[in-house]
């Protein structure tokens, strides 16, 4: 394998999250796998550091390594909005199926994970999309809050809470018993 084949295929990996590992054979040549082999002493390569590639002192550059790695977006003020549902808005759903939709400006990292609390709880995660589904979810009066997450876990964003209300009908719900007939 060539040396920048090699390294393009650290960049499509580290781009999916796997991890890589480094070891060299008895013969000197070092190899790059996603899976440690039985036997082997390696290394665990740190993807968010351009790596050398070849025996001798070798860079390559890569083109917005740093947004690829998703380096350059904390200085880029990201904001996070939830559009949906609005604030104060009433729902109604029976299922209490309920879509979560937010808006990031500017655009978000190439890899990216959106969490949402409902109520001051994780209730969902979402990778590299801006909605997020919840079912069956109880009526009444809920708080919402978005969260933009760099690969890493670290909070680039957080939306301002929002407060919602879902009405939903109890299918069990007894029938409401009213004025007795009068008998005479």
């Amino acid at each position: 394998m060539s040396r920048y084949a090699g390294f393009l295929l650290l960049v499509c990996l580290s781009a999916q999250g796997a991890k890589i590992y480094s070891w060299i054979d008895n013969r000197g040549i070092t190899h790059y796998t996603s899976a440690p082999p039985a036997g082997q002493q390696t290394q665990e390569i740190d993807l968010r550091v351009a790596p050398l590639v070849g025996t001798t002192t070798h860079s390559v550059q890569v083109d917005n390594y740093n947004h690829l790695i998703g380096a350059d977006i904390k200085q880029a003020e990201l904001t996070i909005s939830l559009l949906s549902p609005e604030p104060d808005s009433t729902l109604r759903d029976n299922t209490g199926n309920i879509v979560f939709e937010a808006q990031v400006t500017p655009a978000p990292p190439t890899q990216y994970d959106l969490r949402l609390l409902l109520d001051g709880k994780e209730q969902g995660r979402a990778h590299n999309t801006l909605m997020i589904r919840l079912e069956n979810l109880d009526r009444g009066t809920h708080r919402v809050q978005l969260e933009l997450l760099a690969k890493d876990g670290t909070i680039l964003a957080k939306s301002d809470v929002v407060t919602f209300y879902l009405h939903r009908t109890r299918a069990n719900q007894a029938a409401n018993p009213g004025p007795a007939p009068h008998k005479g």
